[in-house]
């Protein structure tokens, strides 16, 4: 500490700048599954800097910037980071969805804040359960959050919102030029976390069965013909009004619709094109019903099943095992 002209200066001591060196004040860890935007966003509010400010800090200026950052990370920023956080740098890159498989089922980002959330006809580029944004200890938005087939909470079971309930505007807590946590509207202050009905029992088997198709693809599962799920799912276009629109262009409450029409048989806003990608739509839809889930499936027909005795604590098996497991039993059923 020194008193000068003007006043007291305060330096740290050097022994402090030695052992803090670049790193700020305050590093948090990532939550379980989410997403590198909400990361960022708390990270700035955690070291007292409004997330406007913060992307100019990282060197990404501009609207929609923690957004961007997500689908794409300059390897710069990425380094940036690791220094002044001391969190590995693939910890860090996990948190993108870049390289994304499932980009055609992606919500999209659009070029300005007032352009991602002013149309309530389109899809924002994120949607969240409020439900969850209440429970948690520290509020995070999740990566599964910005995929179109997703309208429902597996947790919770209630719907997704994709706009402020109070002002109907989407996300843009990247324009927010106030310290306060991400979970409050940056257009009229107000908390997202206004609970949400529950999501019909249908509805939410559906997106159940297209998740467990979708994580298959993420294993490395592939479609006859070499057929992208993602790209079939997401090329699908579907009538409301005078447009027609892929799924990801359409807003939550028409996306939850659209899966509800499927599920109950009703007429759906296909129009009178017939293509591949929608006859699978509908495939799925009737399938299901009847779906017990991907994980249960695979277990009960490849893994032994377990012997009678006390219950055990251990995690179930990974997808990923259980598809290599599968392409093994296939193997060997070929051999004479």
């Amino acid at each position: 500490m020194r008193f000068g002209p003007t006043g007291i200066s305060v330096t740290p001591a050097e022994r402090y700048e030695g052992a803090a060196g670049n790193r700020w004040p305050m590093s948090i860890m990532p939550a379980p599954g989410e997403l590198l935007s909400s990361w960022l966003h708390r990270l700035a509010y955690a070291n007292g800097i409004p997330p406007h400010y913060f992307g100019a800090l990282l060197g990404a200026p501009g609207q929609n910037w923690s957004a961007r950052l997500d689908r794409a990370m300059p390897d710069r920023i990425l380094q940036f980071l690791g220094e002044h956080t001391h969190i590995p740098l693939e910890d860090i890159a996990a948190l993108t969805i870049a390289p994304d498989s499932l980009a055609r089922l992606r919500l999209p980002l659009r070029a300005s804040p007032q352009q991602s959330c002013a149309p309530k006809t389109q899809a924002t580029w994120l949607q969240f359960c409020p439900a969850c944004l209440a429970e948690d200890e520290t509020p995070y938005f999740r990566r599964g959050w910005s995929l179109a087939t997703r309208v429902s909470c597996f947790r919770h079971g209630c719907r997704l919102r994709d706009k402020c309930p109070s002002c109907g505007q989407g996300l843009a807590p990247f324009s927010q030029k106030r310290l306060v946590p991400h979970q409050i509207c940056a257009w009229c202050s107000t908390a997202l976390c206004k609970r949400t009905r529950p999501a019909a029992n249908g509805v939410r088997r559906l997106e159940r069965l297209i998740d467990d198709l979708l994580r298959l693809h993420a294993a490395g599962h592939r479609m006859a013909e070499g057929r992208s799920l993602p790209d079939l799912l997401g090329s699908a276009c579907f009538q409301f009004g005078n447009q027609r629109m892929s799924i990801a262009r359409l807003p939550h409450r028409d996306r939850y619709h659209l899966l509800r029409q499927l599920t109950e048989g009703r007429s759906t806003p296909f129009g009178t094109r017939r293509s591949p990608a929608i006859s699978y739509w509908k495939r799925v839809a009737q399938a299901a019903p009847a779906w017990s889930g991907l994980v249960t499936s695979f277990s009960d027909a490849v893994l032994p099943r377990p012997k009678a005795g006390p219950c055990s604590t251990t995690a179930g098996p990974h997808l990923a095992d259980l598809v290599q497991a599968a392409a093994r039993l296939h193997q060997q059923r070929q051999v004479p």
